[in-house]
């Protein structure tokens, strides 16, 4: 991997994290003091996200292309189950148990990438991501409560989940599109099916409505922030998985977790307990362990690919010649 791509893939970790971190803080603010719809929140965000990306072409950032509209409905359709199923996880489950379900979704994009796209993993990756798993899953123990609807639900998020975030890196591969080309079609098109699905799940009117009239400018001010926030955070999942894997963003997602449990530590004074400073050490393991691989590997597949170019230019001078 060279210089430029080491930097290219610092550069997307850092934005998504940092991005993704406000967009946590922001969104719990709104649903707390405006009692803003969750559904409706992600709406809203895919339709500013649709508005930045076309303000982008008009700039030259990129060129919107034509993409068969077929090929986007059901990646757009998953996204809708994957914010559908996420929110009844989480109601129908404790915070415990959502996390250690929602871990699933890491081994859910192996499964995936390998049966459905011939993505093989080597033993070592996947002994790395085994800490990680155990990390989460350690931190949560003692708040875990089985009921069967609630893991039903929490299951099928990390299903579709994960068939969302395998489908963001191999429509680029397969449409022969960018990040930028791929969302400017599947943002408004989530938007229009969360529009669809948002009466069944959400209220429209009323004090906790999408379309309470009474909202003050300063609400709705706030409410396009997390917008542009969410826009960020949106192109930056797509330039991640694009020029990396699924997987990747899927791991390094596991750094929002150590974050949560130390900055939650530092800004209400309370002590680490033995358990999560346990769980933060086997997830940084399995994260050093699974970066340090995936670039050694990385590497030898370029090395590889690099020695059997000339070999195949040989051949073809040879085949010439001979005719």
């Amino acid at each position: 991997m060279s210089l430029a791509e080491k930097l290219n893939v610092i550069t997307s970790l850092s934005l998504n994290f940092f991005t993704s971190i406000a967009i946590i803080q922001v969104n719990k603010y709104i649903y707390i003091n405006y009692k803003f719809p969750n559904m409706g929140l992600t709406c809203i965000h895919f339709l500013i996200t649709f508005l930045g990306l076309l303000i982008c072409s008009l700039f030259g950032i990129f060129q919107i292309v034509k993409v068969p509209i077929i090929k986007m409905i059901p990646m757009s359709i998953t996204f809708c189950g994957f914010v559908a199923l996420t929110n009844y996880s989480l109601e129908y489950n404790t915070i415990g148990t959502y996390q250690c379900l929602k871990a699933l979704t890491t081994p859910g994009v192996m499964i995936i990438s390998f049966n459905f796209y011939n993505h093989i993993y080597s033993n070592k990756v996947i002994l790395s991501i085994l800490p990680v798993l155990f990390g989460v899953v350690f931190n949560s123990i003692y708040d875990l409560k089985f009921n069967f609807v609630g893991f039903l639900l929490g299951l099928s998020a990390a299903s579709i989940t994960s068939l969302y975030q395998v489908w963001i890196g191999e429509k680029q591969k397969e449409l022969k599109i960018n990040a930028l080309q791929l969302l400017t079609y599947q943002a408004p098109l989530s938007a229009f099916f969360l529009m669809l699905i948002i009466p069944f799940f959400e209220p429209l009117y009323g004090p906790t409505g999408l379309f309470k009239l009474d909202r003050s400018p300063t609400e709705w001010l706030v409410i396009v922030m997390s917008g542009v926030i969410a826009f960020g955070v949106n192109i930056t999942i797509y330039w991640i998985i694009g020029i990396t894997s699924a997987l990747t963003y899927n791991m390094s997602g596991n750094l929002k977790f150590i974050t949560t449990i130390v900055v939650g530590s530092i800004l209400f004074h309370d002590p680490m307990k033995l358990q999560q400073m346990m769980s933060i050490i086997m997830v940084t393991i399995g994260l050093v362990l699974y970066s340090y691989f995936r670039l050694k590997e990385t590497e030898q597949e370029k090395a590889k690919a690099s020695l059997e170019a000339p070999k195949t230019e040989e051949e073809e001078s040879l085949v010439k010649q001979a005719n």
